[in-house]
């Protein structure tokens, strides 16, 4: 067998350009082998090079890829196989067996291996099978491509407090991010940008090397750069020599004293003392040179040495518009950056012009005019606008300019009013968000909330102009015209600004031809521009524009054209495509002019598909730089899976979700081609390169509080449990009064369901919690004081707690151990669909509570240990979730406590919540109808005596009042205070003493104790007054019930306590919301009760005394009522 090396003299130019890089190797033959039979084709991966600066020397192991399907050693040694990669550069080659020798197929195999990007060296080499003029072999032996795998930055012993970080470090390296190509000219560059970081910190002795270590595949390195810093450089000499200045006074301020440790950075601050220095002394245009720094190497000193001159004295003045000192360095910015360049003197033009316009002069003018004095020689003109164009400060040393701020204000408005006029295709509120001419705002003092006066000026009009003609366009008027006018009302101050519409012919879509789709036929692309789906993805991937402009400008045959709507529906072709793995797919859409149909013009919208290209699946997923985490914890936390379509989203999805478990500093995702399917489809690698951070976190801090005296808290977190990507997490807080230690464990991906692509895992949140708390009484004076002078315990003169006989006892306290248990599954992510379960112990105990006036009420719960089941079901379909204009919300929530799994009490509990909204159309101005429905319902089973009277009496078949039922408050009912709803106990009166020792004579009162069960009914009807100001009517029926069966009402029974059966109550009201730029609305609601709840505080006495409560009860929060 003859055996010939040769590479054609036929390869293009620029791969022979690119030889250097990707290191093209072989001797020149050409000419007898053309058009001659190929018989076999064959990949030879050479092992990687022994020197790493010579990625292209000859190796000493190979292995032998055969398109017949069979692999050999062309070398003593044997080298790792990757037969994926194999056979993906065989599928790159342009040449096959059984096909004739082409020079040019040969050449284009070589561009195709290097375009692929994993090779950095090929050569050709051919031999004749069996002879001379037999079939021949073609051998392409290439080396891959080292890539970079991790990067590594070994610091070694820093100095103590040295100005170094890792992070700053690892933000200078260039071109080493995980992926990249490893090149010996790279890794220099790297590290001479390490060793100038460590210069400007003052560590000129600092050495800095590098070295690679390869993976077994030979193609993937991990850099580490070894540092060592020396010792930081200290300042030996700091000479200011500026002329005519004098640094005595600047000195002691300067950080770089002899002696302290020098950096760039504290040069810089430096400098810009002594620059502030001079400015202040009048001379706002400084020149300093460039400071010398030079390093004796013997003592590790730094000699610094900074020459200039204070420049020109420059005066700055306003005409016709006073400015303080403190005003003028904020607004203009040669007042303090030191300089008098026409760029900072036109950037206070600006600005001047800016308050102005904000303080009601919107049409003010504001010129600057400079004089020099005394007259410059070089005829360039003085005291004009020209002037300060040419103003240089290092000739005008000893000069003074003067720079005048001319102020023409003209007349003061207030903007009162915006209109759009001559069309009814849009209104001043279509466009109001877009707009930025602003109307005054009554609450423009408060910042963020608008402009007193109004906002316009002559550059906002113009572009506010162009905004609505560009609406207008998208309407279908495409040759509307806007002229923006001016009016000014009788009284002389109010400006109104009219936006005079001409709206011209209205285009219409006369039909819509879909072009170069192969994959999909023309009624599926319709079915999905016009699928409701579609306009879910555009509502989340841009809520603010493509959902609003999707639903206002469909593309609809005979429908008006909008260059918006038809972008917005080709975007929803292209997702199309996406979904289903075709991720290059390209989309443009033109119009083509048709005859006019009457007054209307007519066009046909053309969606092109120029490339639809290839289906893409996952290959293999490779996971790099992981260290603590195990490969299968990455594998389960992404939405990428091997063998499925490869889909752009969930590239970006799997990234955000790895970032999102707090277990990495960086997460990089990436593809790679590996060939293509049995079916022709083309396949990808995908590459994660991971940067762990370390997984345990350490906090603790502590204070002082006059109230609970020293303070103190511990956390300690692990974002990485077990190399699993699971969460735990141990807190600590102790004070005086209150102590709780609290452990926490969380598993995202506890149980996986679904599959394929419908993939999704239940998580496992776990915690145990023990509390203390011997502040209760500061929650009973917020929650159950009302008028009662603050006094809700028994105190002696001392303010001890005391009991009912005046024997002393310890603060109430309680406490609390509870164990939880929690795990969820999604249903349908249309509907947010949401099942929750959970488990749930918890043991209270109530200690030393005789003290209390509620004493009564407490003391059968002062020992409550509940084991409970329980179930959440949540669908969603709101289109917001703080500000609902459509849409259903729906919570069903059961809960079955028992005695056999360790409680003390067995009872169920059942709440629904259902929320349903409607937007009422333009004639009732957008209002949106809210209505809620909440109902509770519980009840206990095998009842035992918690109040220890021998009986089973009302009490004990009430749920403890923790469980019970609560309502009232500026989100349930608004007639009553913040739970004070439903039946109440009578707290007898007497002679306590307050927080002071003052005795003070206490009436009986009521307090609201809960019940059974809940019934509320909400309704209110949203209309907007402006984009600001909504008025809210409202009405609230519902109540508190001490048993289910009271919610039908039913007769008091002899010996009843009448406060504890109370009636269905209405309330009626009016609101008021104020949106605000945070992303809510400050709401303020007056409830009026119709028919206040009447209450017995004697049930015993022949006359009784009736209180009934107050009618009125004014609300304020934030966010809407629900």
């Amino acid at each position: 067998m003859r055996l010939r090396f040769f590479v054609l003299i036929g390869v293009l130019a620029a791969v022979v350009i690119a030889a250097p890089v990707f290191g093209v190797r072989a001797a020149i033959q050409t000419g007898e082998y053309e058009g001659r039979a190929i018989a076999d084709v064959q990949i030879v991966i050479e092992g990687p090079a022994r020197d790493p600066s010579n990625p292209c020397e000859p190796a000493t192991t190979s292995i032998t890829t055969s398109a017949r399907g069979h692999a050999d050693a062309a070398a003593s040694s044997s080298a790792p196989r990757d037969q994926a990669v194999e056979s993906e550069l065989l599928s790159l080659l342009h040449v096959a067996p059984n096909s004739a020798y082409s020079a040019l197929r040969i050449r284009e195999s070589l561009e195709a291996l290097f375009r692929e990007g994993s090779v950095a060296c090929a050569r050709v080499q051919v031999s004749e099978v069996g002879g001379a003029g037999s079939p021949l072999r073609l051998s392409f032996i290439v080396r891959r491509q080292v890539k970079v795998g991790e990067v590594k930055l070994d610091l070694g012993v820093l100095p103590t407090g040295a100005p170094v970080s890792e992070d700053e470090l690892r933000a200078r390296l260039n071109t080493l991010e995980p992926g990249a190509r490893v090149t010996v000219q790279t890794l220099r560059n790297n590290a001479d940008l390490i060793q100038a970081y460590l210069r400007d910190r003052g560590f000129y002795r600092a050495e800095v090397d590098y070295s690679q270590e390869l993976d077994a595949a030979g193609t993937r390195a991990a850099i580490t750069f070894r540092i060592v810093a020396g010792e930081q450089a200290r300042v030996g000499t700091f000479d200011i020599k500026v002329t005519d200045f004098d640094a005595s006074a600047v000195r002691p301020t300067l950080k770089l004293q002899p002696g302290a440790p020098f950096t760039r950075e504290a040069l810089g601050e430096d400098i810009n003392r002594v620059r502030q220095a001079i400015i202040k002394q009048g001379n706002l245009a400084p020149q300093l040179d460039d400071p010398q720094v030079s390093l004796d190497s013997a003592g590790n000193l730094v000699s610094i040495s900074l020459k200039g001159a204070i420049g020109p004295k420059v005066v700055v003045t306003t005409t016709e518009y006073k400015l303080n000192e403190k005003t003028q360095r904020e607004l203009l910015p040669i007042k303090r950056e030191g300089t008098i360049d026409w760029s900072a003197i036109t950037e206070g033009e600006r600005r001047l012009r800016n308050r102005l316009q904000q303080d009601g002069w919107f049409f003010a003018d504001v010129e600057a005019v400079c004089t020099i004095s005394p007259k410059p020689p070089n005829g360039i003109p003085n005291g004009t606008p020209e002037t300060c164009e040419n103003l240089n400060a290092a000739d005008l040393s000893g000069s003074t300019v003067n720079i005048v701020y001319d102020v023409t204000r003209g007349r003061r408005f207030k903007l009162t009013d915006i209109r759009i006029t001559g069309t009814d295709q849009l209104t001043f509120d279509d466009v109001e968000d877009d707009l930025r001419t602003q109307k005054a705002n009554a609450l423009g003092f408060i910042p963020l909330l608008g402009y007193g006066r109004g906002y316009t000026s002559r550059e906002r009009l113009e572009e506010d102009r162009r905004t609505i003609r560009a609406r207008m366009a998208d309407l279908g008027y495409r040759r509307a015209e806007v002229e923006a006018r001016q009016g000014v009302s009788l009284e002389g101050e109010n400006l109104i600004i009219t936006f005079a519409v001409t709206e011209g012919p209205l285009t219409r879509v006369a039909g819509v031809e879909i072009r170069g789709n192969q994959i999909y036929t023309e009624g599926r692309l319709r079915e999905e521009i016009n699928s409701s789906q579609c306009r879910e993805r555009l509502r989340s991937k841009d809520p603010d524009t493509n959902a609003r402009l999707h639903e206002q400008f469909r593309t609809i045959i005979g429908a008006p054209f909008s260059r918006t709507g038809a972008r917005a529906d080709g975007d929803c072709i292209l997702n199309l495509y996406a979904r289903d793995g075709y991720i290059d797919a390209q989309l443009d859409f033109s119009i083509v002019e048709l005859p006019r149909k009457g007054e209307d013009e007519q066009v046909r919208l053309v969606y092109t598909i120029s490339n639809e290209g290839d289906k893409v699946f996952v290959n293999r997923i490779f996971v790099n730089g992981n260290v603590l985490t195990k490969r299968e914890a990455i594998l389960k936390t992404i939405t990428l899976v091997e063998g499925q379509v490869l889909r752009a989203d969930r590239l970006t999805e799997s990234e955000r979700l790895l970032y999102a478990t707090d277990a990495f500093r960086q997460v990089i995702i990436r593809t790679e081609n590996a060939g293509e399917t049995a079916s022709g489809f083309r396949k990808r690698d995908v590459i994660i390169d991971v940067e762990e951070t370390k997984p345990r976190v350490l906090d603790y801090g502590g204070g002082f509080s006059t109230d609970n005296g020293p303070l103190g808290f511990i956390e300690l977190r692990n974002s990485n449990l077990f190399g699993q990507l699971r969460q735990g997490a141990v807190r600590l807080r102790a004070s005086r009064n209150q102590q709780l230690l609290r452990f926490e464990y969380f598993d995202p991906r506890f149980r996986q369901y679904g599959a394929g692509e419908t993939r999704q895992f239940m998580p496992l949140a776990l915690s145990l919690q023990y509390q203390r708390d011997s502040t209760v009484t500061r929650f009973f004076r917020s929650t159950i004081d009302r008028g009662n002078f603050g006094i809700v315990q028994r105190l002696d003169k001392e303010g001890k707690p005391i009991d009912e006989l005046g024997n002393r006892t310890g603060e109430p306290t309680i406490n609390r151990f509870t164990f939880n248990a929690e795990t969820q599954r999604s249903f349908s992510r249309d509907t947010r669909s949401i099942l929750f379960l959970r488990y749930n112990y918890e043991d209270v105990r109530l200690f030393n509570i005789s003290s209390l006036l509620i004493a009564p009420i407490l003391r059968p719960d002062r020992a409550i240990r509940l084991s409970r089941l329980g179930a959440t079901f949540v669908r969603d379909t709101r289109d917001s979730q703080f500000d609902a204009t459509r849409g259903e919300y729906l919570t069903l929530d059961y809960s079955l406590a028992l005695r056999a799994l360790g409680g003390n009490l067995s009872f169920n509990k059942f709440q629904l919540n259902y929320r349903r909204y409607y937007k009422l159309g333009e004639r009732a101005r957008s209002t949106v109808l809210a209505g809620n429905v909440t109902l509770g319902l519980a009840n206990l089973f095998n009842p035992r005596d918690r109040n220890d009277n021998g009986v089973i009496d009302d009490i004990d078949r009430t749920l403890p009042i923790s469980e019970r039922f609560f309502s009232g408050g500026s989100t349930t009912l608004r007639g009553f205070g913040y739970e004070e709803a439903g039946p109440r106990a009578v707290i007898p009166g007497g002679i306590f003493r307050d927080q002071k020792g003052k005795l003070v004579t206490l009436n009986p009162f009521l307090v609201p104790v809960g019940g059974n069960a809940l019934a509320v009914v909400n309704v209110e009807a949203r209309t907007p007054l402006t984009k600001i100001f909504q008025v809210v009517p409202f009405y609230d029926g519902g109540n508190v019930f001490r048993r289910v069966g009271d919610i039908f009402g039913r007769e008091i029974k002899p010996g009843e306590d009448p406060n504890l059966r109370v009636e269905w109550t209405h309330t009626v009201g009016l609101g008021l919301r104020i949106k605000t730029p945070l992303g809510g609305a400050l709401a303020i609601d007056y409830g009026y009760l119709l028919n206040p709840p009447k209450f017995v505080l004697d049930p015993a006495a022949t006359d009784p005394q009736i209180i009934r409560l107050r009618r009125g009860q004014l609300h304020f929060r934030f966010t809407q009522t629900f």
